[in-house]
C-alpha cells in the first residue's frame, strides 16, 4: 500500500520544480557557451486549462546548404565504407556505424522537395522533447511501482532508487536538449533527425535501465 502512495507523492511533488530548475540550467549554459543567447518560456497549454512555461534556447538553424548536402554525402559514404570494412571483426561496431548512416539518410529525406516542408524549428523541437521528458518523470514513480516495489527490497533501497531515477531525468534533461539546441544551430536541421532517434529519450530511458538494473542488483531485505 505504501509503495503507491509514496510514488504518487512523489510525481505531484516534483511537478512545480521541475520547469524553474531546467530553465536554471539552461541559462547557466547558454551563459557560458554562448552569452549572447538567451531561454525563453514557450506555452504549452494542457487540456484543463493549464500553461506550462517550458524553457528552451532561443536560437534557430537553417535548412541544409549546398556545401551541407555534398559534406553530409561524403560522411555517409565513408561511415558506410568503414561500416563494411568493420563488418567482420567488429560486427557491433560495424552495425551502429550503419544504423547511424541508414537514419541519417532517412532524416535527410525531409529536406528534399519529394516530401512537405521540415516541419520543426529548434525552439519547437526542444520544447516538445523537454515536454515527453517531462511525461516520463512523472510516469518513473508508477513505472517503479510496478516493476521494482513489489519485489523484497526494503523501504529505505525503493526510495534511494526512485530518487536516484528522478535526479538522474531531471538533471540530464534540460543538458542534452541545450547542448542539442547548439548543435542544430552548428549543423544545421539536417543534423536534427539523428539527434532525435539516437540522441533523444532512448538515451535517458538507457539510463534508467541501468540505474533499474544497479537498483536489481542491491540486496534482498532477507539475505
Amino acid at each position: 500500500m505504501l509503495g503507491p502512495i509514496f510514488a504518487l507523492a512523489v510525481a505531484w511533488a516534483i511537478r512545480p520544480l521541475i520547469l524553474p530548475l531546467w530553465a536554471f540550467i539552461e541559462r547557466f549554459w547558454c551563459a557560458s557557451v554562448a552569452p549572447a543567447v538567451t531561454v525563453i518560456r514557450m506555452p504549452y497549454a494542457l487540456p484543463w486549462g493549464v500553461s506550462l512555461p517550458v524553457p528552451v534556447p532561443d536560437l534557430g538553424a537553417s535548412g541544409p546548404s549546398r556545401a551541407a548536402w555534398m559534406t553530409s554525402a561524403v560522411l555517409v559514404g565513408v561511415t558506410l565504407l568503414l561500416a563494411v570494412l568493420l563488418r567482420r571483426r567488429h560486427l557491433p561496431l560495424s552495425l551502429a556505424l550503419f544504423t547511424l548512416a541508414v537514419v541519417f539518410v532517412v532524416g535527410a529525406a525531409g529536406f528534399t522537395p519529394l516530401l512537405a516542408p521540415f516541419p520543426y524549428v529548434i525552439p519547437g523541437y526542444i520544447q516538445s522533447m523537454l515536454l515527453m521528458g517531462l511525461t516520463l518523470m512523472f510516469m518513473t514513480p508508477f513505472m517503479l511501482m510496478v516493476i521494482y516495489y513489489p519485489l523484497d527490497f526494503g523501504l529505505g533501497k525503493k526510495v534511494a532508487l526512485t530518487l536516484l531515477a528522478l535526479t538522474w531525468l531531471a538533471l540530464i534533461l534540460p543538458c542534452q536538449f541545450c547542448l542539442q539546441a547548439f548543435v542544430i544551430n552548428g549543423l544545421g536541421l539536417i543534423a536534427l533527425p539523428v539527434l532525435f532517434l539516437l540522441f533523444g529519450l532512448l538515451l535517458d530511458i538507457m539510463g534508467l535501465v541501468a540505474l533499474y538494473a544497479w537498483g536489481m542488483s542491491w540486496r534482498l531485505r532477507h539475505e
